[in-house]
């Protein structure tokens, strides 16, 4: 019933957004080339233009793309069989074990990292979210034995931080709209968008990298720990 309700208010909002969207035919982004990149610098304050282009230009289109990895998490997570999996009650070596405990910090600090960077450099939510999946798939898995399941994050606490996660995107385009901007909007709400290239800049990009990250690194992590469980 949660995840109903969840995705009724996900449907719901998106509904709204896209009815209070600017007139796209007054703003286009036909400008806008690959070899004009300081066209993203100027109106969204980002470096890295794929992040400008997905969390400003089509921010929209990006919260859908969100929303399939929200609605797909949430079926897998409510139609997979609570049984216990077979290839996940085989206890490892301790070169492995010992292993995955070296190698998941780095992991999970690469993922943030690349989260926290999407704005002035190569990578961003999306990117640093599958790195962070990667960690917590390896740890669940490894760490697996007998029958019983580990887990970073309980499973119910994972669909609180998704939903989270989620409502924190489009609350931040609920901000633009309520600045005088449209949906999802960025520089044209008067956000202060900073020094191109610096940590603190690009306006809403930023904040929008990390929650998406998050959003889709626990969403993946329960689909694919659903997966196993089948």
């Amino acid at each position: 019933m949660n995840r109903l309700c969840a995705g009724v208010l996900v449907a719901g909002v998106l509904a709204i957004g896209l009815f209070v969207s600017i007139d796209l035919s007054t703003h286009s982004i036909a400008p806008l080339r690959l070899n004009h990149t300081s066209l993203s610098v100027r109106d969204s304050g980002a470096v890295n233009a794929v992040s400008a282009i997905l969390f400003d230009y089509r921010a929209l289109d990006t919260l859908g793309e969100a929303t399939v990895i929200l609605m797909t998490a949430s079926v897998v997570a409510f139609l997979t069989p609570r049984a216990k999996a077979t290839m996940l009650a085989v206890r490892l070596s301790s070169i492995v074990l010992y292993g995955v405990v070296l190698l998941l910090p780095f992991i999970t600090i690469l993922g943030v990292a690349v989260m926290a960077h999407g704005h002035v450099s190569p990578g961003g939510g999306f990117t640093g979210g599958v790195i962070v999946a990667t960690s917590t798939v390896f740890y669940a898995v490894v760490y697996s034995a007998g029958g019983q399941q580990s887990y970073v994050i309980a499973p119910g606490t994972n669909k609180i931080i998704e939903n989270t996660a989620m409502a924190s995107f489009l609350g931040v385009g609920l901000v633009g709209l309520g600045l005088g901007g449209s949906f999802l909007a960025n520089a044209a709400t008067g956000i202060p968008l900073g020094e191109p290239g610096a940590l603190l800049s690009a306006g809403t990009i930023p904040v929008l990298n990390l929650v998406s990250g998050v959003k889709v690194g626990v969403g993946l992590g329960i689909i694919v720990m659903s997966l196993f469980l089948e």
